[in-house]
């Protein structure tokens, strides 16, 4: 069954709904020397490429569209810091920017509430800002505008810089992701700092690089999209897991009740199209409790029918935080492991000892 926090989630990012607007000033105060030396940025691992900031959010807006999105953020001097930018809505502002010859005003924001972080971890449709869901989830939610790009930004906070994206590029990385390997080394945006603004009463936030919570913001909205894709191909979806060995990103695990025998094949195929980074996808019966590796072995081992069992795609876009597809094409493979409908069912169910 879909958990009430699920739904909730869902039914948040259907519509929009303006916050309540608070002055700036009322909420930080402003750095006179622009020093990012004095900011905590941390070297999480023996071989990273220099000292982040992970939670960092992103806001830029091109004309009346506005993007809020995590990314990792690498120290490069006083008033210099590298980010990376993946091919998603932040990439597609700057891009316009950067084709009309300008630098994207930027303003980079840690230590907020929770539900902020967890929805600028989405990625909802272009036009559709991220801040303007918040509301949906914490009634109470305000954003102010910054004073040098008048960006929008969520009060309070601990931190917000101001500054620019521009097109000359540096070296960003190496990184932990999700998949607990060192993410490859790319030629990223450098971008200036203009302006610091802090609230020392906020706490601060740090994501460990490949540990729990970065692993839940990045896939509790995928799991949730997921589940209401498969909800609408097949007859009863009850639950949907990211596997955490996988990153929580590659390997999903959903268990159904079905009504015919393509039904599992049809939940692989909308689990594909609901998430592509996507490699692996098993489909297992309501019986078979997903939230055990021990039940998901023991339904590998008992209820595979060989290629019956198989569904490959092959050439497929997939992650490039995946080593063995570097270029974002990979093979996939969905493994239906539910008791065929011909099948005397009792012979397939697990004994408890």
């Amino acid at each position: 069954m879909m958990k009430k926090h699920t739904r909730d989630f869902l039914e948040s990012i259907k519509s929009s709904s303006k916050p309540r607007e608070r002055a700036f000033h009322e909420y930080f105060t402003y750095l006179n020397d622009v020093d990012l030396y004095m900011v905590p940025f941390i070297k999480f691992y023996p071989k990273d490429g220099g000292r982040y900031l992970s939670s960092s959010i992103f806001i830029s807006c091109l004309d009346d569209v506005c993007n809020a999105s995590i990314h990792r953020t690498m120290l490069i001097s006083k008033n210099h810091v590298v980010a990376r930018i993946v091919p998603r809505h932040l990439r597609y502002i700057y891009d316009r920017y950067r084709e009309k010859g300008k630098d994207t005003p930027v303003a980079i924001v840690v230590g907020v509430h929770p539900t902020v972080e967890l929805l600028a971890a989405t990625s909802p449709p272009f036009g559709v800002f991220e801040l303007d869901l918040v509301p949906n989830l914490l009634p109470s939610f305000s954003i102010t505008y910054t004073p040098k790009y008048n960006l929008p930004v969520p009060v309070p906070a601990a931190l917000v810089m101001e500054g620019r994206i521009t097109s000359e590029l540096v070296e960003e990385g190496p990184f932990v992701d999700l998949l607990n390997l060192y993410d490859t080394v790319r030629k990223e945006p450098l971008i200036v700092i203009e302006a610091i603004y802090v609230n020392n009463s906020e706490y601060f936030h740090v994501i460990l690089p490949g540990g729990k919570e970065h692993k839940i913001l990045q896939s509790f909205s995928r799991e949730a999209l997921t589940w209401d894709y498969i909800s609408r191909a097949v007859p009863k979806v009850y639950k949907v897991r990211f596997l955490e060995a996988s990153g929580s990103w590659l390997h999903a695990v959903i268990s159904i009740d079905k009504n015919n025998d393509g039904d599992a094949k049809n939940a692989i195929l909308a689990a594909f199209a609901a998430h592509p980074s996507l490699k692996m996808v098993t489909v297992v019966d309501s019986d078979i409790d997903i939230d055990s590796l021990y039940m998901i072995e023991w339904a590998f081992a008992t209820r595979f029918r060989g290629k019956d069992s198989i569904i490959l795609i092959e050439k497929a876009r997939c992650s490039t935080l995946d080593p063995t597809s570097p270029n974002g094409i990979c093979d996939k493979i969905g493994f239906d492991l539910t008791i065929p409908m011909s099948s005397n069912r009792e012979k397939f169910l697990y004994v408890s000892v």
